[in-house]
């Protein structure tokens, strides 16, 4: 590896993040941390000497390998942009359409025309992930006419569907045991819904702090830093009623990304959008919305009792689920058993998204000795 890394920059989404192969790089653990922190450039707000795009959407990496089962496997990394973290706890609705991609363009899976079904498993979570990536000419297929608020062309579309995602960071659909929540903060109650599946998510309502969803601009809100202490103040003490961290101050260190914040608010005209969301990552308004936010939304409209299924116009029951962001809407769909119980099974939730491979070439840590071989011996 003295001479680079081989990498592939992928967008899928709404979010781009840098692929590499799980046989070019280390074990996990600190070497891979390391490297990864190195090859995008944090820590450092422009992430300008690494391949890092200064926002949390745009700084991720995907490790990916073959996996059981004829499908592949792969690990998601969200990567702090001026902070030495990277997450491995959760995963990535956008960049998982993108996995599917990168496994067909990759050789990872043999390419069926017109469409290629892709097993995936997560390796964070431990959710398999089924995949429907059009195939032409034996390539993935890029041109269409499917759209993806916050990206300027249409492209082809991807379906994933999370296969039983209820528990898949804290092995419960909803982990503090109820759909419902009630925070003492310094400034007072709040009711909250605190939600796994695909991901872990805290659901607040946007009333509840003060926040008029479209009333002001995402930099607006991002330049609000009473606003985002509020809302960090609110994640950390529901950190620590899931028990990620013993200490709701201590949730920015050592749980960044678990679980992340959506404020929700019933959809402005029952014509367009069942939801109107804000979504924040890593201490930042999101510029559009996570799509394991979405999926998780798709669960949460089910369940009776949570500020989600509260504020929703529909539970999505039979139909997906619309839900309104910054940039546009989004469609998730959940497939649940008994959706009237207090906590329903949820058999799957699913997005469709686009994604397009924007370039394969080699990167170039700045520590040479951060290789494979030396990682290899070391682990051996």
């Amino acid at each position: 590896m003295s001479g680079g890394v081989p990498a592939v920059l992928m967008r899928g989404g709404t979010s781009k993040g840098v692929f590499l192969h799980a046989r070019d790089v280390p074990p996990p653990g600190p070497r891979r941390d390391a490297l990864v922190l190195d090859l995008m450039g944090s820590p450092d707000p422009m992430q300008i000497d690494g391949l890092g795009g200064t926002y949390s959407s745009t700084s991720k990496v995907m490790i990916v390998e073959p996996g059981p089962d004829s499908g592949v496997s792969y690990w998601f990394g969200q990567v702090g942009v001026d902070s030495p973290t990277v997450d491995w706890s959760g995963n990535c609705g956008n960049l998982t359409t993108a996995v599917a991609a990168f496994a067909v363009d990759e050789g990872l899976v043999p390419a069926v025309s017109p469409v290629t079904s892709v097993l995936l498993f997560n390796r964070n979570t431990d959710v398999w992930v089924e995949a429907e990536v059009p195939v032409e000419n034996g390539r993935v297929r890029t041109h269409g006419t499917q759209r993806v608020a916050g990206v300027p062309r249409p492209g082809a579309p991807i379906a994933t569907h999370y296969q039983d995602p209820a528990g898949s960071v804290t092995g419960r659909l909803l982990p503090t045991g109820r759909g419902l929540d009630v925070l003492d903060l310094p400034e007072g109650r709040l009711r909250v819904s605190v939600v796994d599946a695909a991901s872990a998510f805290v659901f607040a309502l946007a009333a509840d702090l003060d926040v008029v969803t479209r009333a002001r601009t995402v930099a607006q809100m991002n330049a609000d830093e009473q606003l985002l202490e509020r809302i960090e103040s609110v994640r950390g003490a529901a950190a620590r009623l899931m028990g990620s961290v013993e200490r709701a101050e201590d949730a920015a260190r050592l749980s960044p990304a678990v679980p992340r914040i959506v404020l929700v608010a019933p959809g402005g005209d029952v014509a367009v959008a069942d939801l109107d969301v804000v979504a924040v990552s890593m201490g930042a308004v999101h510029r559009a919305l996570p799509m394991t936010a979405a999926l998780c939304l798709a669960a949460a409209a089910r369940i009776p009792g949570t500020v989600v299924n509260a504020a929703a116009r529909t539970d999505g029951c039979g139909k997906a689920l619309r839900i309104a962001h910054p940039l546009g809407e989004v469609e998730a769909v959940s497939d649940v058993d008994s959706p009237a119980d207090d906590a329903p099974a949820i058999r799957s939730v699913g997005v469709v998204r686009t994604a397009r491979r924007l370039m394969k070439g080699t990167v170039y840590p700045f520590d040479e000795e951060l290789t494979a071989a030396d990682a290899e011996a070391e682990f051996e």
